[in-house]
């Protein structure tokens, strides 16, 4: 059986494997090779207008959820899942960064999201008191 020769990979130096990239997007996407550049193009140009669209709220959002989500995984819930990544201080950082952007948001969002909000920054502080109390 003959071994296969590795290929000396070329650095562009921006941290790009186009290699790796033009597998997939040929593979990965059902394209054939020749339309690699073309369905690359397309599908840029379609991320970058759902980029566009985005606010700042949208964002901010986001980064709650993300938080709220860390916050969980910190205070390590569910118990049995998360115990390993239980770490109060890291928790507490994440319910008050959800606090301080709710905070921040508060006037930009209807008075059901804004309720929806509070009741989960509600929800992290008594799960964040039961956990580590």
């Amino acid at each position: 059986m003959a071994k296969k020769e590795k290929k000396k990979r070329v650095s562009r130096g921006d941290g790009e494997d186009k290699e790796l990239k033009d597998k997939f997007m040929g593979e990965g996407l059902g394209g054939k090779k020749g339309e690699t550049k073309e369905s690359e193009e397309e599908m840029m140009k379609k991320l970058q207008e759902e980029i566009d669209k985005l606010t700042t709220r949208d964002i901010i959002t986001q980064m709650m959820m993300s938080l709220s989500s860390l916050a969980y995984k910190k205070m390590g819930l569910p118990v049995g899942v998360n115990d390993k990544y239980k770490d109060r201080q890291q928790a507490k950082l994440a319910v008050d960064g959800f606090d301080a952007l709710l905070k921040v948001i508060m006037d930009e969002v209807s008075a059901e999201e804004r309720e929806n909000l509070k009741s989960s920054l509600s929800n992290l502080q008594i799960n964040f008191v039961k956990t580590f109390s």
